[in-house]
């Protein structure tokens, strides 16, 4: 499904920390990875001197010259543990950057983490990545950066949890977690959140003023609700489970939780063992249609777990 990992690179640890993961999908998948670091220099307009341009482009050699050198050692480690491995330095902002050569190959999963330094003016590599993850059509698996230090190499993932809300949009991710879970020969839980009675009971009390007033109006017992949600759930997660047990050999689990706090459970449930989530960006959940990107967000910056993002 992908054709290799993208890596971006800036230089420092937390960066790198994504290396672990690239290199379990690279190895499952058998295919390549590309390091990649962004550099930038002060435009010649503001340069001094009367050879400006010359400076300029002195600058530019020496600051591609050592970004290529900074990738050298990762480089050299991952060619020595059989890694098919390119190098990419490119001159411009990082997130335009990535996005641009991605963006040349569509298949490419980009891989990297929550946090680093970046550019000229050592951005934050949070605000990249939230760049490229908001701008990229590439699926990416973001890793949050941890400063106590990386991932182990010997980092395995045993199962894939996919949090799905019903809806067509969500379903996208359903190929890439069964090509991920079957190259990983991880297992898969498609997981299922709803509301609780009680966010049903806010939701009518809150439509009740306005509501009141209708002729012939009823509103829903919101146990009636609650009870309607899970036997949907039930069907709907015996049709998934169904549908994707046919392409994938290691398992496909269904569960449903209750719940007002979607991305909550879907980090606890992912953090019983050692698990990748498989989401989209784009779906409607809960009772008051929520985008699911927010949930999504949400996942990415509230947990330790990797996940990936399909737009």
């Amino acid at each position: 499904m992908y054709s290799k990992v993208i890596v971006p690179l800036d230089g420092s640890d937390l960066s790198e920390q994504s290396l672990p993961y690239a290199q379990l999908v690279a190895r499952s998948l058998g295919v390549p990875i590309e390091l990649v670091q962004a550099y930038d220099i002060l435009p010649a307009s503001l340069l001094g001197g009367q050879n400006r341009q010359a400076v300029a482009t002195t600058l530019e050699e020496g600051s591609r010259a050592s970004a290529l050198v900074s990738m050298e050692s990762q480089r050299r480690r991952l060619e020595g543990e059989g890694y098919d491995v390119s190098v990419v330095a490119q001159r411009g902002p990082a997130g335009d950057v990535i996005v641009a050569i991605a963006g040349a190959d569509p298949t490419a999963l980009v891989v990297m983490t929550t946090h680093g330094r970046s550019g000229i003016s050592r951005w934050v590599m949070g605000s990249v990545t939230d760049k490229v993850l908001h701008t990229t059509p590439n699926p990416m698996l973001i890793v949050r950066a941890n400063v106590m230090g990386p991932a182990s190499p010997e980092t395995s993932l045993k199962n894939v949890v996919v949090p799905l809300d019903g809806s067509p949009l969500s379903e996208l991710v359903i190929p890439h977690a069964i090509s991920v879970a079957g190259a990983l020969s991880a297992g898969i839980t498609v997981l299922r959140t709803t509301p609780t009675e009680g966010h049903y009971r806010q939701q009518i009390n809150l439509a009740t003023p306005e509501m009141g007033a209708v002729p012939d109006f009823n509103l829903a017992d919101p146990d009636e609700l609650a009870a309607e949600d899970a036997t949907e759930a039930s069907a709907y997660l015996d049709d998934v489970r169904n549908r994707m047990r046919i392409d994938h050999a290691h398992g496909v689990a269904t569960e449903h939780q209750v719940s007002d706090n979607i991305a909550q459970t879907i980090i606890e449930r992912a953090s019983v063992q050692p698990s990748l989530v498989a989401m989209t960006t784009h779906g409607r959940s809960g009772v008051g249609r929520m985008v699911l990107g927010s949930v999504t967000d949400r996942v990415i910056r509230h947990s330790n777990l990797p996940v990936l993002v399909i737009r």
